[in-house]
């Protein structure tokens, strides 16, 4: 081992890789950031719930979270008060021990310097610190995977008492309340345990099987039978359309099966809300010489791996679990174990030509992660609802009419009596899945108005019709004033004020002529009940949940 090799593995290097992603997570939390539409519509249950029907019952505004998470979230408002910080507190605090966690697990499954670039990359990895900062429950998927992963190790590799085997169980059976993803992570790791003890028949694995794998089993299928209970039919309906994308297309073909499995690895390292890295494809093939490395020394461990993305690919293809998007994010800990390893397989072999041309393979193989941090550092504010509202607040007349797009008006309901609006006092853009031209024809009932606010947010399956829309203002009228955010998921979000006023730029084009693109069949159910006035206004204004 050379002495750069010894530096970078010494435990002061890496104890400081864990500190720079401790102040990284720290950096996107303590601001305080506005929360954006999935935050609000998970926020306004945690706040208007109490503890016991956030434990038995189907939440409102098609929202699904383990029982134990939406426990800890209500614990910590009813402590420190409904702020955004006290909302956002269990994942923080899950961010910070996957942090510290992440790196016992990198020393116990890597050799060389796989070990310092895979905590690297996890301390700089920005849907690592992006998710410690929200109130979505998916911080809390990465803690149990590396949780899962530690004990399969620990259960694996040591004889244990059998209080010891159950308590090991009992920590599986508890964590699958916290971390809906963490049933398939501990399905793999189960199964891995399962066929190590049935190749060498080790009775030190005859007992792991015997006492904490079915503890665990347990643990899963009541997980799994509670979260069906805990949706409606509507919500259950939402979920499958909205991550139809993220399931194998059936019937099953093997082409088809393929390119998808294909498309949703890529997705990994191409979705703003999972890693940022260039090269998805270089990367994805260094994961695989990664596994492959791992295997050479650590079999067992090496298994834990495949075994755990065997059995998302498995629920994604039984049309179960979406593999797509931030509902692969507990894969994000195995996938940096194999980059590691697979970064250090490179830098070996190269290394054997000359040295420095491993450590610079290493180096050019860490360049594009830590670019991204660089480029689109903390915090991330994804709708800045709070500085809209606050620029609206200050420039607004008595005359102006106030128009939100279908997804913008749900943070806007939840923050507009903080900044002195009420629910009547704007409107909502029409929605609709199919037709871009009724957006169009929706705009024309302010002709004529001389101050019209339109608030709005690029995302999804809107976006054709929020630039149509803002286009046919700009022609028929003139933008006089605006305020426009990009963030790391929205291209564009704001607030703009037309003055359509003036009857030369209204005849310059009409809703039934006007050029507009098709609709995007991307995320299809865009248009819910409370997406347009509802009895669910209330409730995201701050009043008590609607009949159910």
């Amino acid at each position: 081992m050379t002495r750069i090799d010894q530096l970078l593995r010494s435990p002061r290097c890496l104890t400081i890789m864990v500190v720079v992603g401790l102040v990284l997570r720290a950096w996107a939390y303590l601001p305080g950031t506005s929360l954006w539409l999935d935050e609000v519509l998970l926020a306004r249950n945690i706040e208007a719930l109490g503890l016991r029907a956030l434990l038995t019952e189907p939440l409102y505004l098609d929202q699904v979270a383990p029982r134990g998470y939406l426990g800890l979230a209500k614990l910590s408002i009813l402590t420190f008060g409904a702020s955004e910080l006290a909302l956002r507190l269990p994942a923080f605090l899950a961010a910070i021990a996957a942090m510290v966690a992440f790196r016992r697990l990198a020393v116990r499954m890597l050799d060389g310097l796989a070990v310092p670039v895979a905590v690297a990359l996890f301390a700089i990895g920005i849907p690592l610190i992006k998710y410690g900062a929200e109130v979505k429950q998916y911080e809390g998927d990465a803690l149990a995977t590396i949780l899962v992963l530690l004990w399969s190790i620990d259960l694996a590799r040591q004889d244990h008492s059998t209080r010891r085997l159950v308590l090991a169980g009992l920590a599986g059976f508890v964590v699958v309340w916290f971390s809906q993803a963490s049933v398939l992570v501990l399905g793999g790791a189960g199964a891995t345990i399962t066929l190590a003890w049935l190749r060498s028949r080790e009775p030190r694995l005859r007992r792991v099987v015997g006492v904490t794998v079915p503890i665990w089993a347990v643990g899963c299928v009541l997980a799994v039978v509670a979260g069906r209970q805990a949706m409606t039919p509507s919500t259950a309906r939402f979920m499958q359309d909205f991550w139809v994308r993220g399931f194998m297309p059936l019937p099953f073909q093997p082409l088809v099966a393929g390119r998808w499995l294909l498309e949703q690895f890529v997705s990994v390292f191409t979705d703003p809300t999972l890693l940022s890295y260039p090269m998805p494809s270089a990367y994805l093939a260094i994961s695989a010489i990664g596994i492959v490395a791992i295997a050479r020394r650590r079999g067992f461990e090496a298994s834990l791996l495949v075994a755990i993305v065997a059995v998302a690919i498995a629920a994604a293809a039984a049309q179960q679990y979406p593999l797509r998007s931030r509902l692969m994010f507990y894969l994000i800990p195995v996938l940096l174990l194999a980059i590691g390893a697979g970064v250090e397989a490179a830098r070996t072999v190269l290394g054997r030509l000359h040295p420095a041309a491993g450590y610079l393979a290493t180096a050019m193989l860490l360049v594009p992660p830590i670019g991204a941090i660089v480029t689109t550092p903390p915090p991330y504010d994804i709708e800045y609802q709070r500085v809209v509202m606050a620029f609206l607040q200050e420039r607004r007349q008595p005359e102006d009419r106030i128009h939100a797009f279908p997804l913008s008006r749900l943070p806007l309901l939840y923050y507009a009596r903080r900044f002195g609006l009420e629910p009547g006092d704007f409107t909502t853009v029409r929605c609709d899945r199919d037709d871009t031209r009724n957006y169009v024809r929706d705009m024309d009932q302010f002709r004529g108005v001389r101050r019209l606010w339109l608030l709005s947010a690029e995302n999804g399956a809107f976006a054709a019709a929020r630039t149509t829309a803002r286009t046919y203002l700009s022609t028929i009228g003139v933008r006089r004033d605006a305020l426009i955010f990009s963030s790391l998921t929205r291209p564009a979000v704001g607030l703009e004020l037309y003055d359509l006023s003036d009857p030369v730029r209204l005849t310059a084009a009409d809703a039934e002529s006007f050029p507009v693109p098709p609709m995007s069949p991307a995320q299809r159910p865009g248009c819910r009940p409370f997406t347009g006035p509802s009895p669910a206004d209330d409730f995201l204004a701050g009043g008590p949940p609607p009949p159910r």
